[in-house]
Formats: C-alpha cells, sequence, structure tokens
C-alpha cells in the first residue's frame, strides 16, 4: 500500500512541479502512460473546504508562501471562495455556511486512510529537516512526524482546518 501510494504521489508531483525537482516521477513514465489515452493533462488544482476563509489564507501565505485572492461573491451567496497560488500551483479554498467540520479521523494521515476518498495532497521541497524546521518555528501542526526510508524522506503537517499536506524529499540516487 505505501508503495501505492508513493506512485500517486509521485504522479500527482510530477504534474504539479513538470518534474523539476531530482526524484520526481520520470517523464518518460508518463508518456508512455499518455500514450494509452487520446488527450494531454496537466495539473490544474485541488479544492479544500475550509471553516474560515481568511484564516485559511493567512496560514497559507504565512506558512508555505502562497498569495490568496478571494474571488468577488454573488449577493446571498452561501459560499465564498479564494485562489491561492505559488508558481505553477494553484489551492482553491471554499467556506460554505454551515458546512460539517472535518472528522478527526481525517487529520490524522495513518487512520485516514481507513476512509474512502482524497487523503492528502504533497508538496515535495529540498532539505526537508530545515524546512519543517522553519514551518515549526512558525507554529505549524505536525500531523506525522519525519520518516526517513532508504528512497525518500517524509512528513505530514496540518493546515489550520486540519487538512493534512504531505512534504517530501526524494533521495537522488
Amino acid at each position: 500500500m505505501r508503495a501505492a501510494l508513493r506512485t500517486a504521489v509521485l504522479l500527482v508531483l510530477s504534474g504539479v512541479f513538470g518534474g523539476v525537482l531530482p526524484g520526481a516521477a520520470h517523464a518518460q513514465d508518463g508518456a508512455r502512460l499518455a500514450d494509452t489515452v487520446g488527450f494531454d493533462i496537466a495539473w490544474n488544482h485541488v479544492a479544500l473546504s475550509v471553516p474560515n476563509i481568511a484564516e485559511s489564507i493567512a496560514w497559507y501565505e504565512k506558512m508555505l508562501g502562497f498569495k490568496g485572492t478571494v474571488r468577488p461573491g454573488q449577493p446571498g451567496a452561501r459560499q465564498q471562495v479564494a485562489d491561492l497560488r505559488r508558481g505553477n500551483i494553484t489551492i482553491e479554498l471554499f467556506q460554505v455556511t454551515d458546512a460539517a467540520p472535518l472528522p478527526e479521523s481525517r487529520k490524522n494521515p495513518s487512520e485516514d486512510f481507513r476512509t474512502h476518498g482524497v487523503k492528502h495532497f504533497g508538496f515535495e521541497v529540498r532539505n526537508l529537516p530545515a524546512v519543517l524546521a522553519e514551518l515549526k518555528a512558525k507554529g505549524v501542526k505536525m500531523a506525522f512526524d519525519l520518516r526517513v526510508t532508504p528512497t525518500e524522506d517524509f512528513a505530514f503537517i496540518s493546515d489550520n482546518a486540519g487538512n493534512a499536506i504531505e512534504l517530501i524529499e526524494h533521495k537522488t540516487q
């Protein structure tokens, strides 16, 4: 299961980062997969429902360097929408009136695998220990402490709404 998760994360990261970081899925792997369908795809965004859009924008700007913009709303709308951008990465935030809170089991990456659906999203970084030290100094909540494996190091942080975010550094061969 861990190997399948790593493959899924690598495929997402190869789209998010365009393969610019070492260890990301190889372009030829994506090309072989693209040969089996008649169209191209590119990473566009991930969407998150949050309890407070202003607090989430502030968190992503402070912790991860995104720039947030709230979209103009319709009069009487039951939701607010914002776009967060950093480079070619986009996160779409939704604040919906009367939305249910994120269940506690969804905030723990190990426990969340017991529920179907999207589990987390991941960012590839360089020098993961330094990244984690910076984030901890800013007050980030750790969801899953640093794990070191022969091929990659990874950890999970929680955003201000409890959504799990994986930070991963692949080791060069």
